[in-house]
């Protein structure tokens, strides 16, 4: 089961861009022995959004709060398997699903869009959830589409950190990408023509997961953003779009992905213990 898990990610990570949300399920929190509670978070427009929140095992020391935003397909059943590794080494992780996507409320969607505002709208929810529910400081962990969603929402709602893979520096540049290679026109929501100025005030500590066979979010794109953020790091691996994952295992699936994780708050602290 892990493996075919493991595989299915990989290939909706392969996939052209395009918004294709999937209802079932393929995987659960509760096929493991991880402690995980399941809960429903309502945004400012009524929206009802399913949520899956994975707990640390309790001998281990609670680290950040982790709310997990993914990308443009599938919903969020594909990534318990990397949130189960993450949150065995103390990590909370909060899961769900954007409106329209898993068991989340119906939302009508274009699949030619490349993303929605109102995905702002729900991870906006999730997070001032998570900060009113947790006392551990809480950050976005962002993959393809969901950094355009947590780079927007930074604007104008604080969160303490994020981390991001697949990173978009330009919404247009992927549509310019798209249209090359596919032939197809995508559109793009009014929030767009803001993001250059978001991604100005994307001022709080970040870490860019890049991978050097990406060919939508290049690892230019992570870099050129490190460049406008000194809080900012990057970890470069030898893979496609969001297989980071996959290609920093070791001993354990996504082993020195999270030992990236740790090394990175661990560095922040002492920075921050310094000052």
């Amino acid at each position: 089961m892990r493996l075919y898990i493991s595989v299915l990610v990989m290939l909706f990570s392969c996939v052209t861009w395009a918004i294709e949300p999937i209802k079932e399920y393929v995987d659960h929190p509760a096929n493991s022995t991880i402690n995980f509670e399941a809960t429903e978070i309502v945004t400012p427009d009524n929206y009802k959004l399913k949520s899956w929140i994975c707990f640390p095992p309790k001998d281990k020391d609670v680290k950040k709060v982790l709310v997990l935003a993914y990308g443009d397909a599938g919903n969020m059943s594909y990534y318990v398997r990397q949130v189960l590794e993450v949150a065995k080494r103390g990590y909370t992780v909060v899961m769900f699903d954007y409106r329209g996507f898993g068991e989340s409320q119906a939302f009508e969607m274009k699949e030619t869009q490349l993303y929605y505002d109102e995905f702002v709208t729900d991870l906006r929810a999730v997070v001032e959830y998570s900060q009113k529910r947790f006392t551990q400081p809480v950050g976005v962990w962002a993959l393809s589409m969901g950094t355009i969603a947590s780079t927007l929402l930074y604007t104008d709602y604080k969160y303490d950190f994020l981390i991001a893979e697949g990173f978009v520096y330009s919404p247009q540049d992927i549509v310019d990408k798209l249209k090359q290679h596919l032939e197809k026109i995508y559109t793009l929501p009014s929030s767009a023509s803001h993001y250059e100025l978001a991604l100005s005030k994307l001022t709080l500590p970040v870490l860019y997961f890049a991978g050097d066979r990406d060919g939508l979010t290049s690892p230019n794109d992570s870099y050129r953003a490190k460049y406008l953020n000194p809080k900012s790091e990057v970890v470069l691996y030898k893979g496609g779009h969001l297989q980071g994952f996959q290609a920093l295992s070791d001993k354990t699936h996504g082993e020195r992905y999270i030992n990236a994780l740790d090394n990175f708050f661990a560095e922040k602290k002492s920075t921050d213990a310094d000052k």
